[in-house]
């Protein structure tokens, strides 16, 4: 393990962080939010003074990183920045507990977006805005790195993560990443800029405006009670509905768009899936007297994992649990800031499956299956078998805890299910009566799904850090 390039890299990262709560610091400032400005002051005074001290301190190192150090980064990055985002949340809001806080800033950070914080009044502006922040951040680490830790830690593995942006460089692993992070900044700000100035076009207050603008990229839930919150038109509800779709898919649609390729976009693979499934749930609410155009919303809501209402009927549909769920396990592209599995996983095993039973005929066949012009073997196959059960293992350890804080199990299903797939929608029908435990359960399983548990796992091992 190169330490110092970890150690790094980390500090720069924090000081990121410390940048966005100077904006908040300001903000507060101006609107005059004394407590929200202690706090906030506070937390970027304190980030700062800290990983600027590291930096100074820390020698330059001597080899150079590879991809392991990277996600030594990664994890120390999504388990850590929680604990420096939360802050604001404790010193900034009256008698609120740190558990509260950890979940709050969790929830946030990994784009799952379910508020537990309570006011008597308004939620003071600058604590809005930095909710909004934090999701615009994990947006932007979470697919920075899906499209570059998480590819050149699977360079053998079955390509859903692989993208023309990440190459492995000969020189530090590192030097690869400046150019992912220019391209994903790019591409965030002109789509979120693009929605926000079509939710303006339709009428939509400013403030509002840019809170679902970031909301749909982000497949997250910026407003507290966004999912409450109903598109203000209908005009609005089609733009964040196409919002949503940009946002679930990420790289699988921005890649292609940015040079123009429409017709690419629209027949990737994890595109078409998409659209499929959509249809497929949308099909299934059929028969409890769910419309096919309220079943489109829905589906389109939960297969992003945003839980964003996009219509009355949608929010208030009575959705069967075993059917509620789903979408949210499968979730969006692995490019992208959607949680859950991710389709490109499905798309493989659905094509081994296919293969197996052309083989049936003829079992001295040889077959071969691809994935975006990329021919894959028995070795991806079971690549993604294991993180099929990993995750299955990890949704039954959450559920199997929850239980033991007397956790109704429909509920338990919901929470473990939204927190390991990032879903605020589910996590929000069934919070009431959450212990501090419990909540700083979900707020490790968001993180855990964030990370897609399975890269956990190296660190486990004493020889990972020692390597």
């Amino acid at each position: 393990m190169n330490y110092t390039s970890v150690v790094r890299v980390l500090a720069f990262l924090m000081l990121i962080l410390a940048g966005c709560a100077a904006s908040a610091t300001l903000l507060a400032w101006a609107l005059g939010e004394t407590s929200q400005l202690i706090s906030f002051g506070a937390t970027t005074l304190g980030i700062s003074v800290f990983a600027s001290s590291v930096l100074l301190l820390a020698p330059k190192p001597s080899r150079r990183a590879r991809p392991s150090d990277a996600l030594a980064v990664v994890l120390l990055w999504w388990f850590l920045a929680p604990v420096a985002a939360s802050l604001p949340f404790i010193f900034g809001v009256a008698n609120n507990s740190v558990t509260v806080a950890l979940y709050e800033a969790a929830s946030c950070i990994t784009t799952t977006g379910h508020s537990i914080l309570q006011f008597p009044e308004a939620w003071p502006v600058s604590l809005l805005y930095w909710r909004g922040l934090l999701h615009l951040l994990g947006t932007y680490a979470a697919i920075i790195m899906a499209a570059g830790v998480f590819a050149a830690i699977n360079l053998g593995g079955p390509g859903v993560h692989r993208t023309v942006l990440f190459t492995l460089p000969e020189s530090s692993y590192f030097d690869a990443m400046p150019r992912i992070a220019i391209a994903v900044g790019v591409m965030l700000s002109i789509t979120i800029g693009f929605i926000l100035l079509l939710l303006l076009v339709s009428g939509v207050p400013p403030v509002r405006a840019l809170a679902d603008a970031v909301s749909v990229i982000s497949t997250g839930l910026v407003l507290p009670d966004a999912v409450r919150a109903l598109p203000p038109n209908p005009v609005a509800e089609i733009v964040m509905a196409a919002g949503l779709m940009i946002g679930a898919l990420g790289l699988a649609v921005w890649l292609p768009l940015r040079i123009g390729a429409v017709k690419s976009a629209l027949t990737d693979p994890e595109t078409v899936v998409f659209f499929a499934l959509m249809l497929v749930f949308a099909a299934a609410l059929i028969p409890v007297g769910i419309s096919l155009d309220t079943g489109l919303s829905w589906s389109l809501s939960n297969l992003s994992t945003s839980g964003i209402p996009l219509s009355q009927a949608a929010r208030d549909a009575n959705v069967p649990l075993t059917i509620a769920v789903l979408p949210a396990l499968i979730g969006g592209s692995a490019l992208s800031a959607a949680g859950g599995i991710k389709i490109a996983r499905f798309i493989v095993l659905g094509q081994r499956a296919g293969q197996e039973f052309r083989q049936l005929g003829y079992r001295r066949s040889i077959l071969s299956f691809r994935f975006r012009d990329r021919e894959l073997d028995e070795r991806s196959v079971i690549g993604v078998w294991v993180y099929f059960i990993v995750y299955a293992a990890a949704l039954f350890s959450v559920m199997a805890i929850l239980s033991f804080f007397e956790i109704p199990f429909e509920d338990s299903i919901r929470l473990s299910i939204g927190a390991l797939t990032n879903s605020g929608g589910l996590i929000a029908q069934a919070t009431e009566g959450l212990s501090s435990l419990g909540q700083l359960l979900l707020a490790i399983a968001m993180v855990l799904g964030r990370v897609e548990i399975l890269t956990v796992l190296p660190a486990l091992s004493l020889s990972f850090w020692r390597g």
